[in-house]
Parts: structure tokens; C-alpha cells; sequence
């Protein structure tokens, strides 16, 4: 895949400031959905004895979700405005990446209610292995 976002122009798109980027290129965006990347590192602030903690791959989704949004309404010539997680559901995590490694993200948007968009999130490794997977309901502040 090829990078179409990356380094600090994903800052353009999401909220999030150093320590707390969790997403560091996007591979694909298209009508309902996004493909992000993140190196692990092991300055990572989720990284935990070389291992990607939950609630990083979590605050990974979160952020994808984040970058979306901000395509979308950067794309359209609009101020991107800020999300919050108004729920979690749904969530599994199957395996830790370690350092070193790179994941893959992918949030599809499902179904949007007024200022409410509910949000599919799944993160792959490099074979293509379900890592992890939660469903976000945000609250977009219009």
C-alpha cells in the first residue's frame, strides 16, 4: 500500500498532539471508510515491555475514526470540528503487537444519526491478522 498522508501532515487531520499520536500514515480514504498506519515504537506512551498495550490499539481506532472526520470535512473545504467518544461496544482484542512492528487500520462508518456516527474500527498486523476490533459511537461538536 501506499502512503497518501503521512509524518506530521496526519496532524492536519486529527486532534491529537505528540506523545498521543497513535496514527502515523493513511494508506486509503474513500466514501465510508479510511486505512491508517502506525509504526510501533518503543517511545511509544502505550508501550508497555515492548508490547502495545489495549488501550493504545483502542486510542488507534479512536484516532483513525478522528482522521476520517477530518478528511471528510477538510476535503469538503470545511473546519474540521472535534469528536468524542460517546461509547465503546463490542470490544476484542486478540493480540499485542510488539515493537517494531507496523499495524493497519480501518474504520468504516455504518450509520451517522444527526451528530452521531457509529463507527466499525478493526486493526490487522502485516499478515493480515485481526488484532483488535470495537464499534465507536462520536459525537461530532458541528
Amino acid at each position: 500500500m501506499n502512503k497518501i498522508i503521512q509524518g506530521d501532515d496526519v496532524l492536519d487531520y486529527i486532534p491529537q498532539r505528540p506523545p498521543f499520536v497513535m496514527v502515523d500514515a493513511v494508506y486509503e480514504k474513500g466514501e465510508n471508510h479510511v486505512v491508517t498506519g502506525l509504526t510501533i515504537e518503543e517511545n511509544n506512551v502505550m508501550v508497555e515491555n515492548g508490547e502495545f498495550k489495549d488501550g493504545g490499539l483502542i486510542e488507534n481506532i479512536a484516532q483513525t475514526a478522528a482522521l476520517f472526520a477530518g478528511t471528510k470535512f477538510k476535503d469538503a473545504g470545511k473546519e474540521i470540528p472535534l469528536g468524542y467518544i460517546a461509547g465503546i461496544k463490542d470490544v476484542k482484542i486478540f493480540q499485542n503487537p510488539s515493537t517494531g512492528s507496523d499495524i493497519f487500520t480501518t474504520t468504516t462508518l455504518t450509520n451517522e444519526m444527526m451528530n452521531i456516527q457509529i463507527v466499525k474500527g478493526e486493526v490487522k498486523n502485516s499478515k493480515e491478522e485481526i488484532l483488535a476490533s470495537c464499534e465507536l459511537r462520536i459525537f461530532i461538536n458541528k
